[in-house]
């Protein structure tokens, strides 16, 4: 196979990167490509394209409730990815299909299973919310570029990039940062995420981009304890090797979301991050996980 040359996104409009060239009814290909900062195809973008290229052979009314995702080598983001998409069941109330990305050369880049259902009337709880993220003005938290530069410094030093905006991705970080050192006292985060622009009121298009939204600084929980251990030119590869997602019901991407992480393990150079989101009402619209690399460089 060839490889097909795509263009860089803008970085703005998220409609424009989540909508897919369709080589067959099963088979997909990506307009552009979203760099990350090790000169790879930023996370979120496959999974979103992936969630989205699974939608398009889905019967209509079914909506996303889960994405099991492994990361199998970096993606290079000049270069198209192709999406082949089979059926693994259409049932009466659940749909699923595989998902497997690839570029030139046969390399496969990610697996993915992805699943649907009709909505259904039943019962219904949901883990509350943190009480502290009701009472916080999500706009008037500080950016990731408005966090103190030493932090920056000792982030880029230790794990290789850096305090910058997405201009997509709203990003607000809880509580207000306080001193000069990104050394977080549990393996804990809280952050509030949403897309910079609005997005047409389409279902599907949320949850593709709340797979965009959910790879971005989740693994922080489980590196953020760790970067005064590291010696000044030690430093660590961090990548991300499998994501998981559970819509728990529908939810907009370019409103308020809370996402309270927590890490409950690292070690053997694996860090683990679990994810409660909630809309800003206290409602809990979403789960994820990810586990991340935590490679010494020197490895």
């Amino acid at each position: 196979m060839n490889a097909v040359t795509v263009p860089p996104w803008g970085g703005h409009d998220l409609v424009e990167l989540l909508t897919l060239e369709a080589l067959s009814p099963t088979q997909f290909r990506n307009r552009c490509g979203d760099r990350n900062a090790h000169d790879r195809t930023y996370g979120g973008q496959v999974l979103a394209q992936a969630l989205m290229a699974a939608s398009r052979t889905v019967p209509p009314g079914r909506a996303a409730t889960a994405m099991q995702f492994l990361f199998l080598q970096g993606a290079l983001h000049r270069e198209a990815i192709t999406f082949d998409v089979t059926a693994l069941q259409d049932g009466k109330r659940f749909t699923s299909r595989h998902v497997r990305g690839t570029q030139s050369g046969g390399r496969t880049i990610f697996d993915a299973q992805v699943s649907f259902a009709v909505p259904l009337v039943a019962p219904a709880h949901a883990a509350p919310i943190e009480p502290l993220a009701l009472q916080e003005s999500p706009e008037s938290l500080p950016r990731l570029s408005e966090l103190p530069a030493a932090w920056g410094t000792e982030i880029m030093r230790a794990l290789g990039y850096g305090l910058f905006d997405k201009p997509a991705v709203e990003f607000r970080l809880s509580p207000a940062p306080e001193g000069l050192r990104l050394n977080l006292p549990e393996p804990r985060l809280r952050f509030w995420l949403k897309t910079s622009q609005a997005l047409p009121d389409a279902p599907m298009l949320h949850a593709g981009a709340f797979a965009y939204l959910s790879d971005w600084w989740l693994n922080f929980a489980s590196l953020g304890g760790h970067l005064p251990e590291l010696a000044p030119d030690k430093g660590l590869y961090v990548a991300s090797l499998n994501h998981a997602i559970w819509w728990h019901r529908l939810l907009r991407a370019d409103e308020w979301l809370h996402f309270d992480c927590t890490s409950p393990a690292a070690g053997e150079g694996r860090g683990l991050t679990i994810a409660k989101v909630h809309d800003r009402s206290g409602v809990l619209v979403a789960s994820a996980t990810q586990e991340c690399l935590m490679a010494p460089r020197s490895a």
